[in-house]
């Protein structure tokens, strides 16, 4: 989260784009806006928060085209580095040892 927020310290084109594209409502945009005021580290934590509440199942993917979109293309690439190498974590951990069946007496 703190390296995100280092990244999009000049987020408001980013910000726009995700209204643009209904991830963010006009509430949104108003409370990230309040906190952009007071620092623009609070703004992005804000817009984050959002997100994550309200973004929907597709949150993720027009996250990354907003940032790809924005010129954060570097950023983009780091959280689908990231979100890749989590899923196969994950992916490995979910990978059980065939259970042992004893036919029936």
């Amino acid at each position: 989260m703190e390296d995100l927020c280092q990244e999009l310290k000049k987020s408001d084109v980013l910000i726009t784009n995700m209204f643009s594209k209904h991830i963010f409502n006009s509430d949104d945009i108003d409370m990230i806006e309040k906190q952009l005021e007071k620092n623009p580290r609070q703004g992005i934590k804000e817009a984050l928060k959002c997100l994550m509440a309200s973004g929907g199942v597709n949150a993720f993917d027009v996250f990354i085209d907003c940032l790809n979109k924005s010129g954060f293309a570097h950023v983009a690439e780091k959280l689908q580095i990231d979100r890749k190498e989590r899923t196969e974590a994950m992916n490995v951990e979910a990978k059980l040892p065939d259970a042992v069946t004893t036919p029936p007496s």
